[in-house]
């Protein structure tokens, strides 16, 4: 699942990634693309590979560079002779002129039935020096879907790389795309060689910009002739957190349900109520789950310990925890540290419950214990009379009344605003939820109260 960054009117999104890696690029500086699983590093390699983007970003100067996409799931075999050939084939598909270039075509049948071991490496750079010869432009090599070539292929083949490199400087600049840094995907002496002309050029890619996915959502709107708001927008954006995985999923189920409306169920003061009977739908879908899994299995078996260490509530490891930052699995908001987006981080909190034990909210009134997924809270007296309540109606809306008359009794009724009332229950929410921002267990009933949900 892959959403394409260039729209219909011809514009591209990820303009705040494209326009710093060509700044590096221009430099003769090689970049590694690093990305938890589908947050859009392909798109953005294939992005890359084209001509009007250089022009766009460079002008004049543009026209002088020749990207070439280079797609390692399009090995024929993972060796290296492999790999050489992926690359000179590849070579002479970016190019009318070098799909021409006799010498090139030599290099590539010389390598495709070598006389010999020795002449696999040899055809590979004669091919490579007749495209840097045939033409002047300066070759940009997108290495996509690279961690399993980088860590398979005898090192020998990317120290034939930087040699390259070494020798026609500017004229030729790498990019990779891997779930994590080479140095961590093969540490060691040779494959560090290579590593090192990316050593100071880490891109760590973010999901996509609110901006983006509201663009990306007009243009869906568009293309499937819907009626959507700005309510929708951040419906999808609180969902998604603009990973393009999960942004076609729920686009998808949100279209469906659009389009389906009866014409007088169309206001916006209905979105809230049609937002809501969404959820369970998003919940439930196989193919956001399987996002999930993915950005899931992509973490290190620390990093998910870690994850649920924080979602539990426990302390968690702060190297551990700059590592999910920097890899935008993680967002600080405000004081708090919280998964980038809700699907992921229902995913994680029911992992989290699969793992560490407990199930949602338990309330012992006799000895007056409070936990949250087996892991005992803290809390005041208000805050414990106000979830004793909640607990008591679990899935019932509670209105406000109650809670005065429960909560601080009778003598309330004439003190307690609904100032007061929200104010307890933000306080609440910020032990009881992983995400306060996005409650899951203590959901406000606009218009009507407040709802313990409990499964």
């Amino acid at each position: 699942m892959t959403t394409t960054l260039r729209l219909s009117d011809g514009s591209y999104m990820r303009q705040t990634d494209i326009e710093p890696i060509v700044g590096l690029l221009n430099s003769s500086r090689c970049v590694e693309v690093t990305g938890f699983s589908n947050v859009g590093k392909s798109s953005l390699m294939r992005l890359l590979a084209h001509a009007d983007v250089w022009l766009h970003q460079l002008g004049e100067e543009g026209g002088e560079y020749l990207p070439v996409y280079i797609d390692c799931n399009r090995m024929l075999e993972m060796t290296e002779q492999g790999f050489y050939e992926l690359v000179l084939r590849c070579l002479q598909e970016s190019s009318p002129v070098l799909a021409k270039n006799q010498e090139l075509q030599s290099a590539y049948e010389a390598l495709v039935a070598p006389a010999n071991v020795f002449q696999v490496p040899l055809s590979f750079s004669n091919g490579l020096t007749a495209a840097l010869q045939e033409t002047q432009y300066k070759l940009i090599l997108l290495f996509d879907e690279f961690d399993e070539p980088f860590q398979q292929i005898d090192t020998r083949v990317f120290l034939n790389l930087r040699a390259k490199k070494d020798r026609y400087g500017n004229r030729l600049v790498f990019v990779t795309a891997t779930v994590w840094p080479l140095a961590v995907l093969r540490p060691g002496e040779h494959s560090s060689e290579f590593g090192e002309l990316f050593s100071h050029q880490p891109w760590h890619l973010a999901p996509l910009p609110s901006h983006d996915v509201a663009r990306y959502m007009r243009s869906f709107a568009a293309r499937h002739s819907l009626d959507l708001t700005a309510e929708d927008f951040d419906f999808v954006y609180q969902w998604t957190g603009g990973h393009p995985g999960y942004l076609e999923g729920v686009s998808r189920i949100l279209g469906d349900a659009v389009a389906a409306m009866d014409q007088g169920s169309k206001g916006k003061a209905d979105r809230f109520v049609f937002h809501r009977g969404l959820i369970d739908q998003l919940r439930q879908d196989p193919t956001l789950h399987m996002e999930s899994e993915k950005i899931w299995d992509s973490c290190t078996s620390e990093q998910q310990e870690t994850l649920r260490f924080l979602f539990s509530g426990l302390e968690a490891d702060p190297a551990s925890l700059s590592q999910l930052m920097k890899l935008h699995v993680l967002v600080q908001k405000k004081e708090d540290l919280r998964a980038f987006c809700r699907l992921f981080a229902e995913y994680v909190m029911a992992h989290q419950t699969d793992t560490v034990g407990g199930d949602g909210v338990d309330v012992d009134s006799e000895s007056g214990e409070v936990s949250i997924n087996g892991r005992q809270i803290d809390l005041t007296a208000l805050e414990y009379q106000l979830i004793r309540l909640l607990f008591q109606n679990s899935n019932r809306i509670v209105d406000k009344y109650q809670i005065v008359q429960e909560v601080w009794g009778d003598d309330g009724l004439r003190e307690v605003d609904d100032a007061r009332i929200e104010k307890l229950v933000s306080r609440l929410r910020q032990k009881v939820e992983p995400d306060p921002s996005n409650p899951v267990y203590i959901v406000t009933v606009r218009g009507r109260g407040y709802r313990l949900v409990s499964d």
